[in-house]
């Protein structure tokens, strides 16, 4: 009877997961996997007696994932608690848990305009939170432009943020590693934020800037703890040269890291960078689940 009841359950567990494949969100991100409990499966008749019905009840026994998400729009402002409000994309009628990505805006820049093109890049998958910094004292009064402080205050605002993105979407953030994203002064702070929690960041995207800290020391800190994958994109020839440095370091560390450039265009991160980005994706998110490809995400 032991061996029976065994059999079954690997049966049962095949059904549940044929039911659930493929969300209905229609991304191709299968709906989280419920296997019914060790009661269940003990309790269970053998194979030979009929079974549909007992079937069915475990597969309607099984609780709902989370209802489709809702917001005002794709972008929302996001209140963080201490400072200025945040720009968060949201992942629209996500009926599971969406991993996070970060994105830090340059000097001079807009959070609006890095959850833009990160939303475009990503094709809306993911949760991206865009923090706001602090104002350009000497910007025209008619123009919306930000900076960033220094390097402590900078890292708490991005707790505050990720904290108040859970807050407000409980059901759909999901809790596990960060994607980092930093254009220019976002990219330099960067660099330095990612290698202090390689556990939480351990995939980084690191645009016009970013590669000036790194050391083979520092390189091989930031794999042995965690580092999975730092992807540099740049608009300039500049910059592409100086970032195989630490990909030179980064590789011998053996952790997987590229320079992309499409065309050398000046210091930017929209138009061609993005496309740079787009072709490196793939390989980017590569050996994590929760992310599909860019062929597995509808446009």
């Amino acid at each position: 009877m032991v061996r029976a009841s065994a059999g079954f359950g690997v049966a049962l567990i095949g059904l549940v997961i044929a039911c659930q494949k493929g969300g209905p969100n229609g991304s191709g991100a299968p709906e989280p996997i419920i296997a019914p409990s060790a009661a269940a499966l003990a309790s269970s008749p053998s194979p030979t007696a009929p079974a549909t019905g007992s079937m069915r009840e475990v597969v309607e026994a099984a609780p709902p994932g989370p209802a489709p998400l809702r917001a005002s729009g794709p972008l929302v402002d996001l209140p963080v608690s201490g400072f200025r409000d945040a720009v968060a994309s949201v992942p629209m009628g996500a009926t599971e848990r969406r991993p996070v990505l970060v994105a830090l805006h340059g000097n001079y820049d807009q959070p609006e305009s890095q959850c833009q093109v990160w939303r475009a890049i990503t094709r809306a998958f993911p949760f991206i939170l865009c923090t706001r910094g602090i104002p350009r004292a000497d910007a025209p009064k008619g123009e919306d432009r930000w900076t960033y402080g220094a390097l402590g205050k900078v890292e708490q605002e991005l707790e505050a943020g990720l904290k108040a993105l859970t807050a407000a979407f409980p059901d759909h953030v999901h809790p596990g590693p960060v994607v980092f994203t930093g254009f220019s002064l976002g990219a330099i702070l960067g660099a330095r934020i990612i290698r202090k929690d390689p556990e939480r960041y351990p995939r980084a995207v690191l645009v016009e800037g970013g590669y000036k800290s790194w050391a083979p020391g520092n390189a091989r800190k930031y794999a042995e703890a965690g580092g999975q994958r730092v992807l540099f994109a740049c608009g300039q020839a500049a910059c592409q040269h100086a970032a195989k440095t630490p990909v030179r370091w980064l590789d011998a560390a053996k952790l997987p890291s590229r320079v992309v450039i499409n065309g050398n265009i000046g210091h930017t991160y929209g138009g061609p960078v993005s496309e740079a980005i787009v072709g490196a994706w793939n390989w980017f998110v590569e050996g994590d689940e929760r992310w599909p490809t860019r062929a597995g995400v509808p446009d």
